[in-house]
């Protein structure tokens, strides 16, 4: 009698307990919301990371010299300086600023010099400063920043380091522009001449000298 009735008894509690236990998950329900998610997820672009520019690791190191010519170094004394070929400006202006070009200078760069002292590098368009140029030319020295001349601004402002100040042309606002970047550390700086979207020039050394917007005159 007494095995009878615990079987019954038996038998309500292991119904009880299943009953009180969660039912298995279906097989649509066992992914993780992770996995339920990657269709959108794959359908949205890879989003590829800032670029960081290359020149952000520079310094103003790339500013002080071309070859042996140093910014603030003197000239006109030393036995080489006599192959540079003067522009004229200092007759023709009466006063302590002057061009240079030839010597040991790249093709295509000249040099400014005021009171007797190297002050600034400068590299214009050769041609037409309305035509983009997708490379630097073959043979073409070396500029600040792997920049050239003809490039676009957008192209020059990937280059560059952070902290470029851009401010209008003096004369040709709006299509063009000044940008500025001064290492105040260095005390030099880097400007370049923009127009309808493309540099035309590129000069850097002293700050105030870099910010002659006529050069010598």
């Amino acid at each position: 009698m007494a095995g009878r009735l615990r079987t019954p008894v038996l038998l309500g509690l292991v119904a009880a307990l299943s009953a009180c236990t969660p039912a298995a998950p279906s097989p649509e329900t066992t992914a993780p919301a992770a996995v339920a998610a990657s269709p959108a997820a794959s359908a949205s672009p890879a989003v590829a990371p800032a670029a960081t520019p290359a020149a952000a690791a520079n310094t103003g190191a790339e500013l002080s010299q071309v070859g042996t010519l140093r910014i603030g170094a003197p000239f006109g004394k030393a036995p080489g300086d006599e192959a540079f070929v003067s522009a004229g400006m200092r007759e023709a202006m009466e006063g302590d600023c002057e061009y240079y070009d030839k010597g040991s200078l790249p093709d295509g760069m000249a040099m400014m010099v005021i009171a007797d002292r190297i002050a600034r590098f400068e590299v214009d368009a050769a041609d037409d400063p309305g035509v983009r140029v997708t490379a630097p030319p073959a043979g073409a020295a070396a500029l600040p920043y792997g920049l050239w001349v003809g490039m676009t601004v957008a192209e020059a402002k990937q280059r560059l380091p952070a902290g470029v100040v851009t401010s209008p042309h003096a004369y040709n606002s709006p299509n063009g522009e000044y940008l500025t970047w001064t290492d105040k550390t260095a005390k030099l700086a880097l400007r370049l001449e923009t127009l309808d979207g493309l540099i035309t020039s590129i000069y850097w050394g002293q700050p105030d000298a870099v910010e002659l917007i006529e050069g010598c005159a």
